[in-house]
């Protein structure tokens, strides 16, 4: 969804909120109940659509100096290549506090995939890492056509999230409507390991020419952090001193369109970078007190989109050879999940 739609979806939320609570009452500030302002919840479930590609469109460097037949050259990876595109659990852990003006909400999930499997076809991998092979070391990995290999990956997502409640709303005492602006960044990465055997030989690609060794082991670290912000509500129904339930739902997004020169201090590595990014999540739980606790039981599902583009923002042909600017590229990100959750309000 665009930028602009996600504008007039936002008034549209806001505009029927308000109208849902025009016969309540209403104070500036949130309402919050002082003996379950915060909550602990361990999450477990499954990542039930995982999926990720990095894909090199065109290279302008091909089209100045007359080679548009090595186009063809461009690769293309997604985690389907790598087996890693089944269903796989999530652990983690969510806490939030709410105060009258703000709420904190911080959530963390771990993630191991792993697969065993063979290359599709010749893969042309840049690692985080060295490989040592005949006295030298390498930083690019070759792993033929065929050939056996297995990827691991210990991976956490993370959210951070401070939510700006200007108004609450009672409707008697059996509904509280808490309205938010929210704003936060989501982090997500992992280590990897992948072994694909010894290593047996070099092999020369790419132009300029890159050395990649064939076969061997590698392990790095590889993630993105993006900024969001967005529109929430938490609604409760329920009466004090009995069972509750609590209804969550916060739509959250970003957009970017300009220079890469903000993250990386190599001019001459300048990309036009132009990316989107949803985050919806929606989470209902019930409270019911256990001797003098308050314990905490339900289900969250999350939708987690990214996508965009890299491409050269150069023009001048004498400065595209120059800088032998590489391929343009297209990547996307989808992690969609179903929680449980359980644990206590305080």
């Amino acid at each position: 969804m665009k930028s602009g739609n996600r504008i007039w979806a936002a008034c549209a939320a806001i505009v029927l909120i308000w109208q849902a609570t025009a016969f309540a009452d209403m104070q500036w500030g949130g309402i919050v109940k002082p003996e379950r302002d915060s909550r602990l919840r361990l999450t477990a479930g499954v990542l039930f659509e995982f999926e990720g590609k990095v894909a090199e469109t065109q290279r302008k460097l091909y089209s100045v100096i007359g080679r548009e037949v090595d186009q063809r050259d461009a690769e293309s990876y997604n985690l389907d290549d790598f087996d890693l595109n089944d269903v796989f659990g999530m652990i983690g852990l969510s806490y939030d506090v709410a105060w009258r003006w703000f709420r904190l909400q911080v959530d963390t999930s771990f993630m191991m995939p792993s697969a065993s499997t063979t290359a599709q076809r010749d893969y042309y991998l840049t690692i985080n890492d060295d490989i040592p092979y005949n006295g030298g070391s390498y930083d690019h990995l070759m792993i033929p056509e065929g050939s056996p290999f297995s990827a691991d990956l210990f991976g956490n997502l993370t959210e951070l999230t401070m939510m700006f409640v200007p108004v609450g709303f009672q409707v008697g005492d059996w509904l509280t409507i808490n309205p938010s602006l929210d704003l936060g960044v989501l982090l997500f990465g992992g280590f990897y390991e992948i072994d694909a055997g010894e290593s047996i030989g070099v092999k020369t690609y790419q132009n300029p020419p890159e050395d990649f060794v064939i076969g061997g082991k590698a392990d790095g670290f590889a993630g993105i952090g993006v900024p969001q912000w967005g529109v929430g509500v938490d609604m409760q129904f329920g009466r004090p001193g009995g069972v509750n339930f609590d209804l969550q739902a916060h739509y959250l997004f970003s957009n970017y369109d300009g220079s890469t020169a903000y993250f990386t201090s190599s001019s001459h590595r300048e990309k036009n970078l132009d990316f989107d990014h949803s985050n919806i999540r929606i989470r209902g739980e019930v409270e019911f007190p256990v001797g003098r606790r308050t314990m905490i039981a339900g289900l969250q599902v999350q939708m987690i989109d990214t996508q965009g583009t890299l491409e050269s923002k150069e023009t001048d042909p004498a400065k595209i050879i120059e800088n032998r600017e590489r391929f343009d590229k297209e990547f996307g990100l989808k992690v969609h999940s179903v929680l449980a959750t359980v644990g206590f309000a305080f």
